[in-house]
């Protein structure tokens, strides 16, 4: 067995005996099972009779002998980090296992570059990703606009493909001038998501197929007439939120005749939860173990406190705060008592949080109160969104019934400090709460 408990005997992080685990193999009398041959530790030996650590650093140690010099350097905060990990046994099991590690060793040998652009050159899938955050967190790479530039390598793939025309020349302009730029002007304010660089080459796509649909009938955009764009949604009509971005640019600039797209129906007001199946939902939550804890308490605080997924998932555990039995945290502008059995539960959670990227990790990561799976990223939203649906939380229904409870019971100024919402957006909901919503849903029940 590889668990240590805190010795009821001795007081020292050591294994448990066989007959009495409370107490450690060396207090009751037991032989020591396994230690470690070359730092003495007593743990459970990996290679060649030593621990997780010490094997890991035998890995380490070659690399590092036999690397170019140059890339040894840029590395080694990583590769200290490396060695040093929360959890080397996990990191003896990445080496082994992911091509994360092949990687590494191409860095470290000089047979890559250490740079952003040889690593978007490697086609290992996501273990590339983690790699990535990794290398960013630890410094040995300065941090990036990664949406922008997912989507600028991504765009010049599919923009190669469109051959030399004056069309391939406006469609250029387009996912340069207007898209990227528009992408990176959100991501520097930091307004993007996970999917952010996929929604905006929808866009770039979008205009690519229309353009490809007027050479395949023997006209130019520039001679695309409103029945030819009519056409081409009804033969594709997913298509028609996407090319209206560029249908404004290219009249804008002249390029073509002013052409419409249908807009969608706007949507209105999410629908909410019904309030007795809020309720029910946060007993189940607050009382069923076999939750996970951060589902646990993710949901609790879309369903009772109407946070947004996009807040809670960069909540630090730095924002959770214990006083004897108060237990608060800072959700709006100053801190909000939680109430029990919630209270309890976040506090275990920002006590004992594990970072989900183990490998790499150090007590120098950010202590996110919901750690995420890339090294020094918190969890991601999209993520989160599916953990709550297999439980039947509907994030948006949700938040909208909780708000609607909490602007009937408070007046707007609390209602933004406790939500950490604008005065003026607290005052809506005030309003829609206290009549225009009472109002509309009085007309759905009364509407034939």
């Amino acid at each position: 067995m590889g668990t240590k408990i805190d010795c009821a005997a001795c007081g020292q992080a050591r294994r448990p005996s066989v007959t009495d685990r409370a107490r450690c193999e060396r207090c009751v009398g037991e032989p020591i099972r396994q230690v470690c041959v070359a730092c003495g530790a007593e743990e459970k030996n990996h290679t060649a009779g030593r621990c997780a650590r010490c094997s890991l650093g035998e890995i380490l140690r070659p690399l590092r002998a036999d690397g170019d010099p140059d890339a040894i350097a840029r590395l080694e905060p990583y590769l200290r980090a490396l060695g040093d990990g929360l959890q080397p046994a996990t990191t003896l099991k990445w080496i082994a296992r992911s091509g994360g590690y092949e990687t590494v060793i191409e860095l470290a040998s000089g047979a890559r570059e250490v740079s952003h652009a040889a690593l978007d050159q490697v086609n290992r899938g996501m273990t590339t990703t983690f790699l990535r955050a990794a290398l960013v967190t630890h410094g040995v790479l300065d941090a990036r606009a990664e949406q922008t530039a997912k989507f600028d390598l991504a765009a010049a793939r599919l923009l190669g493909d469109v051959p030399a025309s004056q069309d391939r020349a406006q469609l250029r302009a387009f996912s340069l001038w207007q898209v990227q730029h528009e992408l990176a002007r959100r991501e520097r304010h930091g307004r993007t998501t996970r999917k952010s660089a996929v929604n905006s080459m929808r866009l770039v796509r979008a205009a690519v197929e229309l353009s490809a649909w007027a050479t395949a009938h023997g006209i130019t955009l520039a001679q695309l007439r409103q029945e030819d764009l009519d056409r081409w949604i009804h033969e594709a009509p997913s298509t028609t939120a996407n090319i209206r971005p560029f249908l404004k640019w290219a009249a804008r600039g002249q390029l073509i005749a002013p052409l419409q797209a249908a807009p969608r129906t706007a949507r209105g007001h999410a629908e909410p939860l019904a309030d007795h199946d809020r309720v029910e939902l946060v007993r189940r939550l607050l009382r069923d173990e076999a939750i996970d804890l951060r589902d646990r308490v993710a949901g609790c605080l879309v369903l009772v406190y109407a946070q947004p997924l996009t807040r809670i998932v960069v909540l630090t555990a730095d924002q959770v705060t214990v006083h004897g039995d108060r237990v608060t945290i800072a959700l709006g502008d100053g801190p909000l008592e939680l109430p029990e059995p919630l209270a309890r539960l976040t506090a275990t959670l920002a006590r004992t949080r594990r970072a989900r990227a183990s490998t790499a990790a150090t007590r120098t990561v950010p202590a996110w109160l919901f750690p995420g799976m890339r090294v020094g990223q918190p969890l991601d939203c999209a993520y989160l969104q599916r953990r709550l649906g297999r439980l039947g939380i509907r994030p948006l229904a949700g938040r909208t019934s909780a708000v609607m409870t909490l602007a009937g019971a408070l007046p707007p100024t609390i209602l933004a400090d406790l939500l950490g919402i604008s005065e003026t957006t607290a005052t809506k909901w005030y309003r829609l709460a206290g009549g225009e919503w009472s109002r509309y849903a009085a007309h759905r029940v009364t509407a034939p």
